[in-house]
């Protein structure tokens, strides 16, 4: 046990009781955002397509405890969050990976305004976990080139105009055949499909894309 769960015994992001990160009992409350009852009925709300983004699967449903466990490891400065979330969504990380096969892990970057502001990139931390768990490497391939108004107001089309110009490669990045784009929630899928896009402007032939959650 770290000496800092000694001196401040964490409390469950979902649930407030003392203990742990993530209690047992909130991380069993994690819904698929892939539930059995649609299939082969209506289209699989986990899995989204692009035009540079060639398929994306997100893990759970942004709701409850998934929704408060986020919010505390974007906004709240708990960035050990990251790994227990992470470990939760492996099974959905494997089932992508099952599709596209072992592709390295880019992270969606942030500006570094924000990342001054948190002290991290969630979406990087979680990568980085999530690369661990399955012997995957993460390379951070994009740099948010400019701030951006915030997006929960936006629809599809507005998100995408706002994110125009937001990204650009890192100075002497050469992107691989294809990668694993990681971000933490899913809503209209712009923001992968804007840093795909990019990534395929650089020569990636396939950009694949994963999220811890799906706002549905």
């Amino acid at each position: 046990m770290a000496l800092i769960d000694v001196l401040l015994p964490p409390s469950c992001a979902g649930c407030g009781r003392y203990g742990s990160l993530l209690c047992d009992a909130c991380r069993a409350s994690f819904r698929s955002a892939s539930p059995a009852a649609v299939t082969f009925v209506q289209a699989d709300p986990s899995i989204v397509m692009g035009e540079a983004l060639t398929l994306a699967l997100a893990a759970f449903r942004y709701e409850a405890a998934v929704r408060s466990a986020l919010q505390r490891l974007k906004y709240g400065a708990s960035a050990r969050l990251a790994k227990p979330l992470a470990l939760a969504a492996r099974p959905a990380f494997e089932r992508l990976m099952s599709v596209c096969g072992p592709l390295p892990i880019v992270p969606v970057p942030v500006h570094p305004d924000r990342r001054r502001e948190r002290g991290y990139n969630q979406a990087a931390l979680l990568a980085n976990w999530l690369g661990r768990s399955v012997g995957l490497p993460t390379c951070e391939l994009l740099v948010r080139a400019r701030a951006t108004t915030k997006q929960h107001r936006l629809d599809r089309a507005g998100r995408l105009r706002n994110l125009k110009g937001a990204f650009r490669l890192a100075e002497g990045a050469r992107p691989p055949p294809g990668v694993i784009l990681v971000d933490d929630i899913l809503t209209t899928s712009a923001t992968l499909e804007a840093c795909a896009t990019i990534l395929r402007d650089a020569g990636c032939a396939t950009v694949y894309g994963f999220t811890l959650a799906r706002e549905v």
